[in-house]
């Protein structure tokens, strides 16, 4: 949720630095329901060591102002998320925090998993790196330029594992009955993020929406190597048997 003008970032600023509150009108759905597209929200001023996970906070990226909840508060900096993504936001610096939103409803909590793991899954290593396939996991090696037109032609449902995804992994489970891919060795980015087509750690980049659904094997925006993430996968799976390819 964003509000971008020109100066906008630093009248809030301002006025916030002067122990004042301020009204900030707010578009996107990203906050939704806790925030309604539309709304406008006041900001009051907080100082970093007052910030708690939970906590709805505005921080300023470039000259937008950006409305989003805490759910971590680290030493240098919080690692903060929309209700309504699938992902975090990059790290949000202590400079870079304006205040806390206040009059803002908890989150709607989502579903627990319930159903039971995929029938049929299988998991991509994107990339030349080795991983071993745990007994019950079909594995598939695919080359970071064949990416794109391979899950072009999948069916069922396609998860994409990454430090970013907000989501843990035990909502595989919840995934729609029918084939699910899995897929490790990627990131997530905005259309022109990446001119290269890859991140600096040479992970393909790829538009949110090249998946159905996000989910990350450690801690949130924290990397795992893709042995771990098999292994993660193939646990949260509970698969007793199967074939590698």
């Amino acid at each position: 949720m964003t509000t971008a003008v020109a100066g906008f970032a630093d009248l809030i600023a301002h006025a916030l630095s002067a122990g004042r509150t301020a009204r900030i009108p707010v578009t996107g759905s990203s906050m939704w329901p806790a925030i309604d597209p539309g709304s406008v929200v006041t900001v009051e001023p907080a100082a970093w060591p007052q910030i708690r996970p939970g906590d709805v906070v505005a921080y300023r990226h470039q000259d937008t102002v950006i409305v989003h909840r805490v759910i971590e508060r680290r030493d240098d900096h919080l690692i903060t998320a929309g209700d309504n993504k699938p992902l975090f936001d990059p790290p949000v610096a202590a400079a870079a925090l304006l205040g806390r939103v206040t009059g803002v409803p908890d989150p709607v909590a989502p579903l627990a998993p319930t159903s039971a793991a995929a029938a049929e899954a299988t998991v991509w290593v994107v990339g030349d790196r080795a991983a071993v396939a745990p007994p019950g996991v079909r594995l598939r090696r695919i080359a970071p330029t064949e990416l794109a037109a391979a899950l072009r032609s999948v069916t069922g449902t396609i998860a994409g594992v990454s430090a970013a995804a907000v989501r843990p992994l035990t909502a595989l489970r919840s995934a729609p009955p029918g084939p699910l891919t899995v897929v490790i060795g990627i990131r997530f980015g905005r259309s022109g993020a990446s001119r290269t087509g890859y991140d600096p750690g040479g992970l393909p980049v790829l538009p949110p929406d090249a998946v159905h659904l996000h989910v990350r094997a450690g801690d949130p925006l924290s990397d795992v190597g893709p042995d771990d993430a098999v292994r993660a996968v193939a646990e949260t799976l509970g698969h007793s048997e199967g074939t590698v390819r």
